[in-house]
């Protein structure tokens, strides 16, 4: 029993040194500066757009909001971890902010996934024109 035991923990300790732990653990080469710019989803009814300034805003179609009533926000990027990022939304009614710290699945020129851990919730999105 003891050496099924030592087994075991040996193919587990093998196990979290060649994944990096159970997270996956690949190394994540995100140009950040892609980020910039105008996004939207497949379907052209909701969208982001990211300024070089850290401020950015978002509008969804099917709630009847347009760009001119977009949802303003701020944003930064996690400097501890290359795949992450943090939007932050003013409240109206009394000026708290709310963060939502967002991990960034894939970044490309013409490609923008994440997820956003506050709604649970994934965004997919293509580069706007």
């Amino acid at each position: 029993m003891k050496k099924l035991s030592f087994v075991a923990l040996l193919l587990l300790t093998v196990f979290m040194t060649s994944c990096n732990g159970l997270g996956g653990g690949t190394t994540s080469n995100i140009d950040k500066s892609q980020i910039v710019g105008k996004w939207m989803t497949a379907d052209g009814m909701y969208y982001e757009v990211y300024y070089s300034d850290g401020t950015g805003k978002e509008w969804d179609l099917r709630d009847d909001v347009t760009e001119d009533e977009a949802s303003k926000f701020t944003w930064e990027f996690d400097e501890g971890a290359e795949d992450k990022f943090l939007k932050y939304y003013k409240m109206e009614i009394n000026d708290a902010v709310l963060p939502q710290y967002c991990n960034i699945l894939e970044l490309t020129s013409m490609k923008f996934k994440y997820n956003n851990e506050g709604f649970r919730a994934t965004y997919d999105l293509i580069r706007a024109n």
